[in-house]
Formats: structure tokens, sequence, C-alpha cells
């Protein structure tokens, strides 16, 4: 990836960052100022007061072998019927305890702590399995983190969630899943597929100057091959 196209990637993500939170933030003022944190660059402070506030949550409720899923959407309530369904001991979590994880995750990821950003969204993610700007995130380490398998899993996921959801901020979430998924398809070699993501984006979004940009670069590597 171009520094120019690194910058754009980060850019994006971080205006994603403060829809994501925008929720808890009217709930809990702990994460106005972990948002504005992050807003600062002050990424290595913003990590502590997550941790802070992951750590009460995990100490009021924490009873073994019990399952937490956070409430989002009441997104929680049907997560917590389908494990309990499979014998799991279940409970419902603040939101804010998946917000305090996700807000931890990503700003560790701007400090390249990859691995523990890793184990940040993991939690988040099976915490509020349902929702797309975690997994897009999660995809977005574990790719860094060169797995890019599970990225893409986390991408598929992603688009499929927010694909089938009409509010305005799942459509970011879409374009930024099928950005993913394309980036991930150039990894692994396969051109076709990414050209197919990247047709996908352009599909949604005309204006999509990287997506063109991509498919025009694409098509001069095959014309260029063997």
């Amino acid at each position: 990836m171009t520094p120019a196209r690194r910058a754009r990637w980060t850019i994006g993500a971080a205006l994603l960052v403060m829809a994501g939170v925008a929720q808890a933030e009217a709930q809990d003022p702990r994460m106005v100022e972990i948002v504005g944190l992050i807003r600062e660059g002050k990424r290595v402070e913003a990590v502590a007061k997550a941790d802070a506030m992951i750590a009460g949550f995990s100490a009021a409720q924490n009873t073994p072998g019990v399952s937490y899923f956070c409430n989002r959407d009441r997104g929680g309530i049907a997560n917590m019927i389908a494990a309990s369904r499979n014998g799991a001991k279940v409970d419902l979590a603040p939101e804010a305890w998946c917000e305090a994880l996700f807000a931890k995750g990503f700003a560790l990821t701007d400090l390249k702590r990859f691995d523990e950003a890793s184990s940040a969204l993991s939690q988040a993610v099976a915490m509020d399995p349902g929702n797309p700007h975690f997994r897009n995130q999660y995809g977005d380490v574990l790719r860094l983190r060169r797995d890019v398998q599970g990225a893409f899993v986390q991408y598929e996921t992603a688009y499929e969630l927010a694909a089938s959801d009409e509010g305005e901020v799942a459509a970011p979430m879409a374009k930024r899943a099928l950005r993913g998924m394309a980036t991930v398809s150039e990894t692994r070699g396969d051109f076709a597929a990414a050209q197919a993501f990247y047709q996908r984006l352009l599909d949604r979004d005309s204006a999509d100057a990287d997506a063109r940009a991509k498919l025009a670069e694409l098509a001069r590597r095959q014309a260029a091959a063997p």
C-alpha cells in the first residue's frame, strides 16, 4: 500500500471511529474523554483510559463460564438467546464495555501494537458479533498481522452485516469492507477477485477515485503479464 493510500485508509478509519462510539458517548462520559484523546493523537493516554474502563466492567461482571454480549440496538439479546440455545451461560453487558474495547484496539492499531490490538478487537467482536464496524477494524489488524484469511472473513462478514442495513452509517462500512476484501485479494495474488471487489465499490459509488485507479492498475498488470 502506498503512503498516500495508507493515509486515506487511516483517515477513513478515524472518521468511522467517531460514528462507532456516538451512542456510547451519550451514555458514558468516559467515552467522550477517550474519543477526545484519540482525536488529539494521544493514543497511549486513550489506551490507558480504555483499560481502566474495561477493568471496571470486568470486575463488576466476572462470573466464570459466562459469555457477555453488549446490547447495541438490542442485538445483544438476540446473540444471548442464540448462545443460550447452544448451552452457553450468557448475560448482557454495558454497551460502553464493547466501545472501550474497540477504542483500545483502534488506538493500539495506530500505535502499531497489532498483537494487543487484535486481542482487544477480538473481544469486542465476540461481545458484539453483529457490529460491522468492529469487524472491519479487526479485519484491518489481522491483515496487518499477515493473517489474510482471517482478515477476509472479518471483511466479508462486515459487508454482509452492513449491506443489509439501510442506515446512513452502514454505507461507508460496506464500502470499507469491500475495499478490505479487494486489498486482501491483491495480497493473495487473486487479481480477478480484487477487480470484482473494486468494481462493486464503483457500483456503489461511481465517484470512488481510489477504486477506479486500482481497477486501472490491475488492468495494466494483466495487459503486461506474459
